[in-house]
């Protein structure tokens, strides 16, 4: 009896996983400012809803290198997001000196405070003009941000 539980139990489980999310889509680019690549800049895709529901619509953060490239993954560390329509939008910390903030420091705990090189107008899902529509397969999203 007991292995007849297991059984119905894993059948349960795997039927469960298989009727979950959407499977994630690839997405990678590069950002740019000015025509410059711009390093250590935090891009996010932000659902393009009217209303943010978790359990329906995904996310998804990258950081650019030295080369401006990025590649985007859920919070939770899958590689990608979710097919749809986002609202892209950037962060690019330099300290006074203008030398990039690294990803793993807090822009808050930066001696002298910090700026972002990015306008304000890239900076919230809200605000942003940049857009991505993500179909099945990924894609490739760059991006050249104006400073002006």
């Amino acid at each position: 009896m007991k292995l007849f539980q297991s059984a119905i139990l894993v059948l349960v489980a795997a039927i469960i996983a298989g009727c979950g999310t959407p499977p994630f889509q690839p997405i990678k680019g590069v950002v740019t400012l000015d025509g410059k690549p711009l390093p250590f800049c935090k891009v996010g895709f932000f659902p393009d809803v009217a209303e943010f529901k978790p359990d329906r619509h995904g996310f998804a953060f990258g950081m650019t290198n030295e080369k401006g490239e990025y590649e985007a993954q859920h919070p939770q560390g899958d590689k990608g997001i979710y097919a749809g329509k986002y609202k892209v939008f950037f962060t690019a910390w330099v300290d006074q000196k203008g030398k990039p903030v690294p990803p793993e420091s807090k822009p808050s705990e930066v001696p002298g405070g910090v700026k972002n090189l990015v306008p304000a107008k890239y900076g919230t899902p809200e605000t942003t003009p940049e857009t991505a529509s993500v179909g099945s397969g990924g894609g490739s999203f760059n991006f050249d941000l104006s400073s002006k």
